[in-house]
Order: C-alpha cells, then structure tokens, then sequence
C-alpha cells in the first residue's frame, strides 16, 4: 500500500507505473514466504490458503489499475 501511495504522489504515469510494479513484486514476495510457512511447518496449509488466495488477487488488482491507467493515458 505504501508504494502504491508513494507512486501516486509522482510528477509522472512512469513513476506511477514503477512503484505500482515494486508493490506487484512485494506481493510476490509475501507469496513465496506464504509458501515458505507451509513447507517449513509452521502453519497448516488451511490457514494460508486463504491468505495466498487474497495475495493474489491483490497482484491482479495491480495488473488491472496498471492496464487501466495505461488506457487512460492513450
């Protein structure tokens, strides 16, 4: 949320777009560790489930204000 915040505060679409993709990223990120909790033990996989589930959906919600601003920019 705080790159998606910080992006939207920048002189230009670009920069937008840049922070928009680190926070992608940072969704991927979270994902992997998600994973990571399972393989280690840590927590059920029922319990993160859920979680990975909303962690990507968050990822397509990027994707689609990406695409959306890119649009509108044409």
């Amino acid at each position: 949320m705080s790159n998606i915040a910080d992006g939207h505060e920048r002189n230009s679409f670009n920069e937008f777009k840049y922070f928009l993709n680190i926070a992608k990223g940072s969704a991927g990120e979270l994902r992997a560790q998600l994973y990571l909790i399972i393989d280690l033990g840590y927590l059920e996989e029922s319990q993160i489930r859920p979680l990975i589930h909303e962690v990507t959906e968050i990822s397509r919600m990027i994707v689609g204000l990406i695409r959306f601003r890119e649009n509108r920019k044409a």
